[in-house]
């Protein structure tokens, strides 16, 4: 996967199990497509020290979401 030349996206990661709020970061973004249900989806660099982790954002409620459970 290819980083997306200076693309960035601002992205809401949460933790449904537990129910934390880990804030709207400020992720470089890797690539963008359609989930498995065909909704738009999103590879970022996690924000939290991670650079090597890629995570999946979801559009949830008008704003990507990142779920981190």
């Amino acid at each position: 996967m290819n980083v997306v030349s200076g693309n960035t996206l601002s992205v809401k990661f949460v933790n449904n199990g537990t129910g934390q709020d880990c804030g709207v970061h400020e992720c470089q973004l890797f690539d963008m497509s359609l989930n498995e249900q065909q909704a738009p989806a999103a590879i970022v660099c996690s924000p939290f020290g991670l650079q090597d982790t890629k995570l999946m954002a979801l559009f949830v409620d008008n704003k990507w979401t990142c779920d981190l459970d």
